[in-house]
């Protein structure tokens, strides 16, 4: 997918290929270190991230923006200045490198069936607790309504 996403850039814009290089280059190697330690996989990551820290680095001292420069090329984004096709391949990038993470962590697996022992996930435990927190608040607040304040 990333070669694909570089192919499309080039396409469209030659000199933005500098972003995408570094990733390209970098994540070829993370299954070659998939069983090294975890600082080995997190630099081989990081590695591949330098491209557009290295855009967003530039950005901010070139023109003294300090930590608005997201914001302002989110701005430029939306008046139009950036191309919709450059902002539909940033996003496809950042799809893969967060995919390219959870590898890398080792995060990555299907949600275990009830029948493998797991336990509910937190949204279900949090909407349990609201919900069971409710019905006994109605619970014990039903006699009072039923007999009137005393």
């Amino acid at each position: 997918m990333l070669g694909l996403i570089s192919l499309l850039v080039m396409a469209t814009n030659v000199y933005a290929l500098v972003l995408f290089l570094p990733s390209l280059h970098a994540w070829l190697w993370l299954p070659q270190v998939r069983s090294r330690p975890w600082y080995v996989r997190a630099t081989v990551f990081a590695v591949g991230l330098i491209g557009p820290a290295l855009l967003l680095a530039l950005t901010a001292k070139r023109l003294d923006l300090g930590l608005d420069t997201p914001w302002y090329l989110a701005e430029l984004t939306a008046i139009g200045y950036v191309p919709v096709v450059a902002v539909v391949l940033a996003l496809a990038w950042i799809a893969v490198a967060a995919q390219l993470l959870t590898v890398t962590t080792g995060r990555y697996a299907p949600y275990p069936g009830a029948a493998e022992g797991a336990g509910p996930g937190v949204v279900r435990t949090s909407v349990r607790t609201v919900v069971l927190g409710v019905r006994g608040r109605r619970r014990t607040d039903a006699p009072r309504q039923a007999y009137g304040d005393r």
